[in-house]
């Protein structure tokens, strides 16, 4: 009698759960191969050092201006080698991963089909020759030279580092300006300082930057940060930014809510409220603030001086300005009047109507464009903003109460109170071809590739700050 050979016993639990740890074992090793190769790519690591270099010559060249009449230059190079490391690197097109990257480039997109029907094609043009490699690829660097949580610390010191040159020239060369009944703290002759609400707004982001030293154990750190963001608050005051104000009160109830410890919170916010105090006993500074409660006043009722006269006619001219960008948007829905055309179609039609108005903008980015690129374009930008905000609430909310994640919270709660002060303060100033939501997003996007890169979130939770 011929007996049937036996089958292979089936595996036991111990051996599927050594061959288990096994393949997780290969997997990690595979894993941690490929982030070695990704850091060790000389190209992305010369790209991210000429880019952090980028970042920082805008003060070498407002320093060298204000101390010897000529620009530092380094600028003008990095800008050469930057597109050439971005597209070797490997990475170009790693933004692309995400929805908000395929919105960015579609933003592009529309802006260059819009330019063909602009009232000054010419002057379309060459907005985006200066707007896409200085400040719209700012995305697309980000994302291609901060490859890991790593550099997403490093490229976050050195916003932190912008923010206290900022400081520096700010107390090197800031003054309340020299026109009259106009007492506004700015940085006179800076390159992008010069106008004292780009100043408020740059402060701002400072000081969303400067929270992530809160997320760190060094007491020394902490203080540092204290430091930083009451002098930030002390000049944004100064500069008598109305829409600041109401931009910096967001982003204080934001960190308010999300803290666990928000008697730490209100205990920084009361300590900001008093350098506001202190500051305004001075004659300078309480212009400041007499200008800031104008805010909320009757433009109806006559002005008691001149400078509440310029401080009410600015709002009432500001008003003007939106309704008129509103109406070109509706009389052009799809492409808008032209980037960066709204100031050359009032005065077309001013000029029709043989009138003269000043050269002007919305002084409201998201109607600025609308107007000038269209609805679409419209749709595109306020989806970058709002992927953004989301991204960082919910990468804030998994890492916030995790000690192994403490520097993603950190990271995640400084991009989202930048994007938001960026939001609020967009109502105010058009500000729409600028390198302020390029730089956000792109850090948003880079966070969120390199925590997509990372093993699951299992760390043990603990009370934070």
């Amino acid at each position: 009698m011929v007996l049937a050979r036996a089958g292979p016993l089936p595996p036991s639990s111990e051996e599927l759960a050594q061959n288990g740890a096994r393949r997780e074992t290969v997997l990690n090793t595979l894993v941690g191969a490929r982030r070695t190769l990704c850091a060790s790519n000389p190209v992305v690591s010369a790209g991210f050092v000429l880019y952090c270099i980028y970042v920082l010559s805008g003060f070498a060249n407002d320093w060298s201006l204000h101390i010897f009449g000529v620009k530092a230059y380094f600028s003008t190079v990095t800008l050469i080698l930057l597109p050439l490391a971005w597209l070797f690197s490997g990475n170009a097109l790693r933004g692309l991963r995400s929805s908000t990257g395929l919105c960015w480039a579609a933003f592009l997109l529309w802006m260059i089909l819009a330019t063909p029907l602009s009232v000054w094609r010419g002057g379309s043009a060459a907005m985006l020759e200066n707007y896409v490699p200085r400040a719209y690829l700012q995305f697309f660097y980000t994302c291609s030279f901060v490859t890991s949580l790593r550099r997403c610390r490093q490229w976050m010191y050195i916003q932190i580092a912008s923010g206290a040159a900022l400081l520096l020239s700010c107390v090197a060369f800031g003054n309340m300006g020299d026109q009259p009944g106009e007492n506004r703290f700015r940085i006179p002759d800076s390159l992008f300082y010069a106008n004292s609400n780009d100043l408020a707004l740059a402060l701002l982001l400072a000081v969303a930057s400067f929270l992530f030293l809160f997320h760190k154990p060094s007491r020394t750190g902490q203080l540092a940060g204290i430091a930083g963001i009451l002098l930030c608050i002390f000049y944004a005051f100064r500069t008598g930014s109305r829409g600041s104000v109401i931009a910096a009160s967001a982003m204080l109830m934001l960190i308010f809510s999300l803290s666990r410890n928000k008697w730490k919170v209100a205990a920084l916010g009361l300590a900001a409220l008093g350098v506001v105090m202190a500051t305004s006993m001075g004659g300078e500074s309480s212009s400041a603030l007499h200008r800031l409660s104008l805010l909320t006043s009757d433009a109806a009722s006559p002005p008691e001086t001149d400078s509440d006269a310029s401080s009410v006619a600015s709002q009432l001219q500001r008003e003007e300005l939106v309704k008129t960008s509103l109406r070109y948007t509706l009389s052009h829905p799809l492409f808008g009047v032209g980037p960066d055309q709204f100031a050359t179609a009032v005065s077309q039609d001013a000029a029709r109507a043989s009138q003269h108005l000043p050269w002007l903008g919305t002084h409201n980015t998201y109607t600025q464009v609308s107007s000038e690129c269209g609805i679409p374009a419209l749709f595109l930008y306020l989806a970058v903003i709002g992927l953004c905000l989301r991204s960082n609430f919910r990468l804030y909310r998994r890492t916030l109460d995790r000690r192994a994640c403490r520097d993603l919270a950190g990271l995640s709660r400084c991009l989202l109170a930048g994007t938001l002060v960026f939001a609020v303060s967009a109502f105010f100033f058009h500000m729409a071809y600028s390198a302020y939501l390029p730089g956000l997003a792109g850090f948003t996007v880079a966070l969120e590739l390199a925590v997509a890169r990372l093993p699951p979130l299992s760390a043990p939770r603990i009370n934070t700050v």
